[in-house]
């Protein structure tokens, strides 16, 4: 007995090719997805490149010549008498509402350092009563600055916007918003 014309073909399975088909374009939309996001994060992260001191023990970038303003005369003495560059130059600048007063000075190598004083923009900067000098700055972004005293643990966050400080204690976080950006 022949099979009648008028009948169609027999149906070959698509059960087994579709799960194949549907699992190789996974992978591939997998990977795609993957190297998207990678490229993503890197092309997010190039502006936020950390550069530190070589005092904390990690390299820093090799940067251009600093140019601009010097640093607080206070704070290239105290440099100075702690074996650190001298030849320090301003790289940024903030004055809060507050009145305290921020310098990210950078070193011919590239190293930052942060120096501040309280009490006012006319005030004298005293290292040690109304003054602080620290090593090991990192730029976490464009004009955003982090350092970590080592005496104490407390973390000072500059940004164009706020002066933060994270106490070690657990005390709550000082915050003071920026006046003046230089």
């Amino acid at each position: 007995m022949t099979p009648s014309d008028d009948l169609s073909p027999p149906r070959r399975p698509l059960f087994f090719p579709v799960v194949i088909a549907t699992v190789f374009l996974t992978i591939i939309a997998g990977t795609v997805g993957f190297m998207l996001g990678e490229r993503h994060r890197n092309d997010n992260s190039e502006p936020q490149r950390t550069t530190t001191s070589p005092v904390s023990g990690q390299s820093s970038e090799p940067s251009a010549a600093p140019s601009g303003p010097a640093c607080p005369d206070e704070a290239i003495e105290f440099a100075a008498d702690n074996q650190l560059p001298t030849d320090l130059t301003q790289v940024f600048k903030v004055i809060t509402t507050a009145g305290t007063t921020v310098w990210i000075c950078q070193d011919p190598d590239g190293a930052l350092y942060y120096q501040s004083k309280r009490g006012g923009v006319d005030a004298p900067l005293e290292q040690g009563k109304n003054a602080l000098f620290l090593a090991g700055v990192s730029r976490v972004g464009t004009d955003d600055y982090q350092v970590t005293a080592t005496v104490d643990g407390n973390r000072f966050e500059v940004t164009r916007k706020r002066l933060v400080v994270v106490f070690a204690s657990g005390k709550p976080n000082l915050v003071e918003a920026v006046k003046t950006v230089e």
